[in-house]
């Protein structure tokens, strides 16, 4: 009788264990669809308002050229640009490499659009789109402007509005879009950026990070 107790309070232990990790991915894979969700519907309805700046947040730069994803994000702020929606544009970016800076390279491309030059500002020293906004953020103090379009892809537009209002930076956003083929994976990469984000704001927050 002892074996048979001892059994299946075994059993009813390995039952718990397992249901608690069921739940466990449950509760995950919720978050997952939840968060996916949200992310696709901010990067397909944020049209962005007529504000003081744009601002392009950084892509990678191909032998001293833009590369597409950049081209995409440079050719919706000239759109922007020439439809009226801002007056200046803050191109960001840096580089940790021989190339040059992701700034200048936009700068140029802008420029053979026929953007003025005089229009856009440089901010050359980032390497991350939280440093992208924050160094925008002290252009537009500088120059006194108080409301930005940030210009990024749709399915990173939710994490940029997040971290620009972090930073208490007034903003709303002109994504570009994507073929679906690629708004998936790229959704889902998004998911592990923005709780990495979220989780490292919150042990600041209780003064831990």
């Amino acid at each position: 009788m002892k074996a048979v107790r001892e059994g299946r309070g075994k059993n009813k232990q390995w039952k718990r264990w397992l249901y608690g990790v069921l739940s466990c991915m449950g509760a995950l894979l919720l978050y997952i669809v939840g968060m996916s969700g949200w992310i696709y519907y901010v990067g397909e309805n944020s049209r962005g308002t007529e504000s003081d700046t744009i601002i392009i947040l950084g892509a990678a730069v191909w032998n001293g050229k833009p590369s597409n994803a950049m081209k995409e994000r440079l050719d919706t702020a000239v759109e922007a640009y020439r439809g009226g929606l801002a007056k200046h544009i803050i191109a960001t970016g840096g580089t940790t490499t021989s190339e040059p800076t992701e700034a200048s390279v936009m700068r140029s491309y802008l420029v053979g659009k026929g953007i003025p030059e005089s229009a856009v500002f440089l901010e050359d020293e980032s390497t991350s789109t939280i440093e992208n906004l924050d160094n925008s953020r002290k252009i537009m103090e500088r120059e006194k402007w108080d409301t930005a379009v940030i210009v990024t892809h749709g399915f990173h537009t939710y994490r940029s509005l997040l971290m620009a209002r972090s930073l208490n930076m007034n903003v709303t956003a002109k994504p570009v879009r994507i073929k679906p083929v690629k708004i998936y994976y790229y959704t889902l990469r998004e998911c592990a950026g923005i709780t990495y984000f979220m989780g490292e704001r919150l042990l600041k927050t209780i003064g831990i990070g």
